[in-house]
């Protein structure tokens, strides 16, 4: 006699839990709605490897969705945090969480074009790839130094999909140096790798063309006659941070790129060269000048015959 009032409590305590579900559920979904507004699509970076929550926090954070919360729910109850794929997309606050889900599911699966800057490093190129979504941070370095690749990345524009293979893109980079800079350094086979370095030091210290081809008669003479060669973005190559100012202390670096302490060429290139300074590093103009500065105001590089000159330079250009 007693199962009659045991099964009611059962089912009104399953109709309580359902309604509890159910407003539950609600909730969830109001918070899945689009934020709203007309904000026009916008660059979303998921970088290879990053996690469900932290891509929820981003997107929060960004003002993209209403609730990680609720974009953490409704991803495990339908599976989908555990596919969300890497790559940049276009997300806009017009969009529901829902449609933002199944974009991050599908994946981007998409090209951006990408510029790699005369004169950047290695690990400047990490960076360049690794905002664009194209690599995951770090494995552009990791690659490029175990196979001593600084210098040999061309710079250029490039497309890759979102995201791409690293050895891919590394071997894009060291295919078009092979088509755009090797057929320069040939032309003198016998220094083609000092040249290399030549270049490199010439891309980061010089802008102008012309100007390049004079510092380049001035290293080799330098070379020639057995001088530290004495280039500031060597300096900046030891350091791997912010460059400027260069100090006393950064000029006693133990370091064999250090071109202060150490004679001749550094043992690899500084930088990744374009032709311009490949070509004047294979052109130089002779010219009496021994020493130069650049103007930190106009760029124009400053010349100098005697150490004395270089040092008025100095303090009518660096010492203001």
């Amino acid at each position: 006699m007693q199962r009659g009032p045991d099964i009611w409590l059962i089912v009104g305590v399953l109709g309580i839990a359902s309604v509890a579900m159910l407003f539950g559920a609600a909730l969830v979904f109001a918070q899945l709605r689009p934020v709203g507004g007309t904000a026009a699509e916008r660059p979303f970076v998921v970088q290879p490897g990053e996690g469900a929550r932290s891509i929820a926090e981003r997107l929060e954070g960004a003002g993209i969705i209403r609730s990680r919360t609720a974009f953490m729910l409704f991803g495990a109850f339908s599976g989908a945090v555990r596919t969300l794929k890497p790559g940049q997309y276009e997300l806009s606050p017009s969009m529901s969480a829902l449609v933002i889900l199944s974009s991050l599911r599908e994946g981007a699966n998409r090209e951006v074009a990408v510029t790699i800057p005369e004169g950047v490093t290695v690990r400047e190129i990490d960076g360049i790839m690794a905002e664009a979504g194209v690599t995951p941070r770090g494995r552009i370095i990791e690659i490029a130094e175990a196979r001593k690749l600084e210098g040999r990345l061309f710079p250029d524009t490039y497309r890759f999909f979102v995201p791409s293979e690293p050895e891919d893109v590394i071997a894009r980079l060291t295919q078009t140096h092979e088509q755009k800079a090797l057929p320069i350094l040939l032309l003198e086979p016998a220094r083609a790798y000092e040249n290399l370095i030549l270049a490199s030091l010439i891309e980061k210290e010089v802008p102008d063309s012309e100007e390049r081809r004079i510092v380049s008669g001035i290293l080799r003479k330098r070379l020639k006659a057995g001088m530290a060669l004495q280039v500031d973005a060597s300096i900046c190559y030891v350091k791997k941070g912010p460059c400027h100012p260069v100090t006393a202390n950064d000029l006693t670096q133990d370091s064999p790129y250090n071109t202060y302490r150490y004679k001749g060429l550094p043992p690899g290139p500084i930088s990744n060269p374009g032709t311009d300074a490949l070509r004047a590093a294979l052109d130089p103009i002779a010219s009496p000048y021994w020493f130069y500065l650049s103007d930190p105001k106009t760029q124009k590089t400053v010349f100098a015959k005697t150490l004395d000159e270089h040092r008025q330079n100095r303090v009518k250009y660096l010492n203001q």
